[in-house]
């Protein structure tokens, strides 16, 4: 039993033994098998940033102790893009590094540490393109951090708060850009994953002011969001979202003063790459909240504004996309002048790939509860049009030139790119080919119960159509169909807000049965000549309609021959 009791012992005492052998092997190898995986880590992270065509690793040092490590590294210009600055500054003396960002870290290894390292840093920004563009009032000031890496080799970490004041710098100042911003920056937060390539960060912005010679716009603070995405070290996505609170601006010209007010911005921005890392598309929103501008005998209101544009490359430089406008409770008012309100307003303008040969130019324009100072309803109108078979060749070349206009433009030789742009003219004439095609339906327009309805398809050469009522527009291969239905409800409307705004001012305008007898008689009298020669054609329920058609050089108007009518051109 003893001897038992004595080989159970002294099994315990090597066990613990073992433990603590480990215990100190592990204590003192860890810092140092941690302390290589973060000086691989920091490596791959640099040889990353060295992949990206725009930017070189300069000056990198990594000493490791047991404990701890210090890296330091710099960034600066590939000296491609370098020799393209000092090109285009070419009367300026611009040095051959013009932009460099000087980072240092002091790191923190160990099993104490809650993960793989924690460190410190700060970030310098220097060199000729910072210094002209602005100048640091006092210190200029280093962008400081602290950040952890965890088991995973996911970094996380926290921007230091700073106040920062800076005016503009001599390229700004002999550009006439004479301004002075100022702001207190909150500090934020940032993470990037190696596995995902994918660096995020968030920033705080408290109250800023920005002050030129004539303005001032100060902002009550804004958030915004970065996400950079990289994939087998190739940039593929940047992403900018920001979200600013109230925004005023004054300006101190005493011949153009205006006040205007800002409630909210919104701004989201995506640009995407191609696996080579170039820029192929391009997605886009700017929103604004609660706008009021003010100027002495002008105001404008509006609840919300949204433009959007969205952009995608096709084949080496040609770029395709939409652009949106849209309005929210606007309303407009001038001393003088009839106020105009609306409840919404949209625009699209859209430029997309018809055949392989060629493309088209898409519009569309509406709005709801349009009204007129005056008016005793709203109007609303929807109008879309296509103009097509514009030629893909000379949009290409237009693009081609336009990229080499880039090139080529110097701000001491402005003059230089003259050649480029003459040939840019000719390529847009090419774009436009020998024929096209318009399409303008549905195009309609409502006041009330009353209405409108137009639909336009042309085929013609497109210096002919902008020849309307010359010879040339019946040329042989030229066709075109033209619609239009209108009520008189409508066409006595239209007359009567017309004499109504003719008369506005005046001490006695017309009203209630004299104006709408005049109204009445007006649209009598327009329409007289046209009933009686056929042109327009009055229909049951008290409309009027007109089509025209035009084939190879023959009118026919309402179904009939309009050769008469050929002979009035």
């Amino acid at each position: 039993m003893e001897n038992e009791k004595g080989r159970s012992r002294g099994r315990w005492k090597w066990i613990v033994t073992l433990l603590v052998v480990l215990g100190v092997v592990a204590g003192v190898g860890a810092p140092n098998w941690l302390g290589r995986q973060i000086e691989q880590q920091h490596a791959d992270y640099l040889q990353r940033l060295a992949g990206l065509a725009y930017l070189q690793v300069e000056d990198a040092e990594y000493e490791r102790g047991w404990f701890s490590a210090r890296a330091d590294y710099d960034l600066i210009l590939d000296p491609r893009f370098a020799l393209s600055l000092r090109e285009l500054f070419a009367g300026m003396d611009v040095p051959e590094e013009p932009f460099r960002i000087s980072v240092s870290e002091r790191i923190t290894h160990g099993p104490l540490t809650g993960g793989l390292a924690s460190l410190e840093g700060d970030a310098a920004v220097s060199g000729w393109l910072v210094e002209e563009v602005v100048t640091v009032e006092g210190d200029r000031p280093d962008y400081r951090y602290d950040a952890r890496v965890g088991y995973d080799r996911v970094v996380q970490g926290e921007w230091e708060p700073m106040a920062v004041a800076v005016s503009a710098g001599p390229l700004l100042s002999d550009a006439g850009l004479n301004t002075r911003y100022v702001t207190d920056y909150r500090g934020g937060d940032f993470s990037y994953d190696p596995g995902s390539g994918v660096y995020r960060a968030t920033h705080h912005l408290g109250p800023s002011r920005l002050e030129e010679p004539a303005a001032v716009h100060t902002f009550e603070g804004s958030t915004s969001h970065h996400l950079v995405r990289f994939s087998s070290g190739v940039l593929r996505e940047l992403r900018l979202q920001s979200r600013d609170s109230l925004t005023s601006s004054e300006r101190r010209d005493a011949d153009r003063p205006l006040d205007t007010r800002i409630e909210g911005q919104t701004v989201d921005i995506g640009l995407h790459f191609d696996d080579q890392g170039r820029f192929e598309r391009i997605v886009s929103h700017l929103g604004i909240e609660g706008f009021q501008g003010q100027k002495p005998d002008q105001s404008l209101q509006m609840d919300g504004m949204a433009l959007e544009f969205t952009g995608s490359r096709q084949d080496e430089y040609s770029w395709y996309g939409e652009l949106g406008l849209a309005f929210d409770g606007l309303d407009m008012r001038e001393k003088g002048a009839p106020g105009v309100s609306l409840d919404a307003m949209r625009f699209q303008l859209g430029l997309e790939p018809e055949t392989e040969a060629s493309l088209a130019l898409v519009t569309r324009l509406s709005s709801r509860d349009l009204r007129i100072q005056g008016m005793d309803e709203p109007l609303q109108y929807h109008v879309e049009s296509r103009l097509g078979q514009l030629q893909r060749a000379g949009y290409d070349e237009l693009w081609r030139l336009f990229y080499r206009a880039m090139d080529e433009f110097r701000f001491d030789d402005p003059d230089g790119s003259l050649a480029v742009l003459e040939r840019m003219g000719e390529a847009g004439m090419a774009m436009m080919g020998d024929r096209s095609t318009l399409t303008a339906k549905p195009v309609t327009l409502r006041i009330g119960d009353a209405n409108l309805d137009m639909a336009l398809e042309a085929d013609v050469q497109l210096q002919d159509f902008a020849l309307l009522g010359e010879q040339a527009l019946f040329s042989p291969g030229n066709r075109l169909d033209f619609s239009a239905d209108v009520s008189a409800l409508l066409l006595h409307k239209l007359a009567r807000e017309s004499i109504r705004q003719q008369y506005n001012g005046l001490s006695s305008p017309p009203e209630g049965k004299e104006l709408e007898a005049m109204a009445k008689d007006l649209v009598a009298g327009e329409l007289a000549s046209m009933l009686e020669l056929g042109i327009v054609r009055r229909e049951e329920g008290d409309r009027y309609t007109l089509h025209l058609q035009l084939t190879d050089g023959e009118l026919l108007l309402n179904g009939e021959s309009g050769d008469w009518l050929l002979g009035q051109f």
